[in-house]
C-alpha cells in the first residue's frame, strides 16, 4: 500500500518539474509567457498605464473608454519585454478594438515596440470547437439563470504573433429566462490550455 503511495506522489512530482521546467524553457528561449492580470504585480500596473498613455495619445478620453485586457505576456529578449492583449471601447459603446502592444523595459521604463490592431482572421470554428466556445458561454450565464438560445460569431482574431494557439472571439450571444430576452456581446479568449473563458461582456453602460 505504501509502495504504490509513494510511487504515486513521485510521479506527481515528475510532471509537476516537468511542467514547470517547459515554462522555464520555453521563457528562456524567447517565447511568450501569459502571466497573471493582477494589480498586485508592479510590471503589470507600469505595463497597463504604458497602455493607457498610448490609447490617450490615439484621441480616446480615459473617462469615456474602457480598456479591456485579456492577455498579459512576458519574454526574455534581450532583457525582458512585456505584452498587452486588450480591447478597447467606448462606454456607450458595445463595439470594440483590438490592441496587440509590445514594450521592452530598461531601467524600470517602458518603451513600446509595436502596436497593433489585428484583423479578423475569418477563420471558421469546427463544430467541436463552436460547442466548446457555446459550453463556455453557458457555464458564465449558469448562475444568471440564462440559457443561450443562438450564438453569432462576429469576428475572429487568430494572427497574434508568436502566440499559435491563442484566439479571441468577438460573439453575440442571445439569451433568456423565463422573463425576458436579452442580447449580449462578449469576448471569448481561447487559450493554449485549449480552453475558452469568457472574458467580459462588451454591452454599453446603462
Amino acid at each position: 500500500k505504501y509502495f504504490f503511495q509513494n510511487i504515486s506522489i513521485i510521479i506527481l512530482l515528475i510532471i509537476l518539474t516537468s511542467s514547470q521546467s517547459q515554462r522555464l524553457s520555453h521563457e528562456l528561449l524567447g517565447g511568450w509567457n501569459e502571466k497573471e492580470i493582477t494589480e498586485q504585480e508592479p510590471d503589470y500596473l507600469q505595463t497597463i498605464q504604458s497602455v493607457e498613455t498610448y490609447i490617450s495619445e490615439q484621441g480616446y478620453s480615459l473617462d469615456e473608454t474602457d480598456i479591456i485586457p485579456f492577455g498579459f505576456f512576458k519574454q526574455l529578449v534581450n532583457g525582458i519585454n512585456y505584452r498587452i492583449l486588450c480591447a478597447v471601447k467606448e462606454k456607450t459603446s458595445n463595439t470594440p478594438t483590438i490592441y496587440d502592444i509590445n514594450f521592452h523595459k530598461s531601467n524600470s521604463e517602458m518603451k513600446m515596440i509595436y502596436a497593433k490592431n489585428p484583423e479578423d482572421s475569418g477563420k471558421n470554428l469546427s463544430d467541436k470547437d463552436k460547442k466548446k466556445l457555446e459550453t463556455a458561454i453557458i457555464k458564465y450565464y449558469f448562475e444568471k439563470l440564462y440559457k443561450v438560445k443562438e450564438l453569432d460569431i462576429q469576428y475572429e482574431y487568430h494572427n497574434f504573433d508568436g502566440l499559435s494557439q491563442y484566439a479571441v472571439y468577438d460573439v453575440i450571444a442571445e439569451l433568456g429566462n423565463e422573463k425576458e430576452k436579452v442580447s449580449k456581446r462578449m469576448l471569448v479568449i481561447y487559450r493554449n490550455d485549449k480552453t475558452f473563458t469568457v472574458e467580459t461582456e462588451l454591452n454599453e453602460q446603462e
